[in-house]
């Protein structure tokens, strides 16, 4: 899969990896391979190649055994998976009214597969219905249990 608005190539996985280190590092400033591998519950192992591989593309820093931080490339590719995942969660919980769990897991998968010009429109749909006086999804379930 392609990256977004960036030139650099990343799989689903290391896109959940760069949302996982931002999240970490909002809190602590620093992200280890322990608390990455409890957040997206995996080995310490798997940690540390996917680790690797992001080092190798210059969007995480990190040493043999110390902290993980994201390079500025890497922290604004992350804050744009953090903003897609949002807008998906905010979508299928907010407007949709699916619980949090499952809102969450949808955001997740959705946000790896669209980009650009389809996300854009969403956004902007998704902006009208926020704004929309009368909430438009609950006059459509009305009218449909109706």
């Amino acid at each position: 899969m392609t990256a977004r608005k960036h030139e650099i190539s990343l799989t689903s996985t290391q896109e959940d990896y760069l949302e996982a280190v931002l999240e970490l590092t909002a809190i602590r400033q620093v992200a280890r391979n322990k608390e990455l591998a409890e957040k997206l519950g995996v080995k310490r192992a798997t940690v540390s190649r996917a680790v690797k591989n992001l080092v190798d593309k210059g969007l995480i820093e990190h040493e043999n055994h110390s902290y993980i931080t994201l390079t500025e490339t890497g922290k604004r590719i992350a804050v744009e998976i953090f903003d897609r995942h949002r807008l998906f969660t905010h979508f299928f919980r907010d407007i949709l009214e699916l619980e949090e769990q499952e809102s969450d897991n949808l955001a997740c998968e959705v946000e790896h597969l669209i980009s650009g010009r389809a996300l854009k429109k969403f956004r902007c749909l998704i902006e009208k219905i926020d704004s929309c006086e009368h909430n438009c999804i609950q006059t459509i379930d009305a009218k449909e249990n109706e």
